[in-house]
């Protein structure tokens, strides 16, 4: 699978589309800074066969490009990687970068502001390569309480062992994607004299040009990646109690994160980590950064802890079970959409994984 990023890094809102962002108690973070953060997460995220970054610099930060390309050299040093400081904007730019795509799968990313957040990248190679093959196909990376919840309202939707699947002309620009289907979306119609540096650009996209392919739509048991700032910019909302917006952690940058896990009170400058708090402190000041066990901390993460505190008097199946009950509540935001029990049960042996000594009937 190759990561192809086509993004631009600037600190102005567009004038139509996402611009609403609630983030309560968290503070607030530069585009640049959650740039770095969600390239750091994609790095460990997968054995990426390729990887291509176009990305555009906004004038505040053309002086921190040099910066920038250290970074991603340094984070994709394992990689074929191609840099390009320069971001497809029209039809044009896009069919000549299809000549760079020689894998059937690509992680198609025209954002800065995903983070990668599972534990493993187990389950992203499990599903990624069961559809491998396929020819009309793409998979959604992120926004997974909201993908999860409408499921069911899907067109052909039918439940597999390790995903959901409906029919859909989805056409977002975070997701994976099969080089056929790109093909369709860059190839088939003439419209290189509109700007459209993502198919779906704030204002006009793709479905306003021209027909879009129907297409096996991908929705996983399991989240893959969180949107920075949360979901309260989607209808109907999903606050920071529920799936909360996030914070790039204090140390990261510095490979010094500290995590506090398991106690009742909050420390300042520490990731305050305990599954039975009933709040996020995004949401209320009483409540824990993250609802986490130990054993699914990010994979962004782990190379750069310097320090665990671990609360010794916790009950580990307990906290285990509070997890669970964090994740249920991460789907289960809106009593107007039904999740069927056995996607229920297939989430929750999902996330079991790494208890091996645990599992539901489903």
């Amino acid at each position: 699978m190759i990561l192809f990023c086509n993004t631009f890094i600037t600190e102005t809102k567009p004038v139509i589309g996402k611009g609403f962002v609630f983030r309560e108690n968290l503070k607030s973070f530069s585009n640049f800074d959650i740039f770095k953060y969600s390239l750091a997460s994609l790095a460990v995220a997968y054995p990426w066969s390729k990887v291509i970054l176009k990305i555009s610099l906004d004038d505040i930060y053309k002086s921190r490009q040099q910066e920038l390309e250290d970074f991603i050299k340094s984070e994709f040093k394992d990689f074929n990687l191609i840099l390009d400081w320069q971001r497809n904007e029209h039809q044009n730019d896009w069919k000549q970068s299809y000549e760079l795509l020689d894998d059937n799968l690509i992680w198609f990313y025209c954002n800065h502001d995903h983070i990668f957040f599972d534990s493993k990248n187990d389950y992203l190679k499990n599903i990624t390569n069961q559809i491998k093959n396929k020819k009309l196909c793409s998979l959604q990376f992120s926004h997974w309480p909201e993908n999860i919840r409408t499921a069911k309202q899907g067109d052909n939707y039918k439940i597999y062992n390790d995903y959901i699947s409906i029919e859909s002309t989805n056409f977002d620009s975070i997701q994976i994607i099969t080089k056929e289907l790109y093909y369709k979306w860059w190839f088939e119609g003439e419209f290189n004299h509109i700007k459209l540096p993502r198919p779906d650009f704030f204002g006009i996209g793709l479905a306003e040009i021209k027909p879009v392919p129907t297409h096996e739509l991908i929705i996983p048991l399991k989240e893959i990646c969180r949107h920075f700032d949360g979901y309260q910019h989607i209808n109907p909302v999903i606050d920071n109690n529920q799936c909360p917006a996030i914070d790039i952690p204090i140390g990261f940058f510095e490979n010094d994160i500290k995590i506090r896990y398991g106690y009742d009170d909050y420390k300042e400058g520490w990731i305050n980590i305990n599954p039975k708090n009933p709040n996020y402190y995004a949401y209320d000041k009483s409540g824990v950064d993250y609802k986490f066990t130990l054993e699914d901390l990010p994979l962004v993460w782990k190379n750069r802890i310097s320090t665990i505190d671990l609360n010794n008097n916790i009950d580990e199946e307990e906290i285990l079970q509070y997890r669970l009950k964090s994740v249920l509540e991460m789907i289960f935001t809106s009593d107007y959409f039904i999740i069927d029990d056995e996607v229920k049960d297939k989430i929750i042996n999902e996330y079991l994984k790494n208890f091996p000594q645990y599992q539901i009937n489903d």
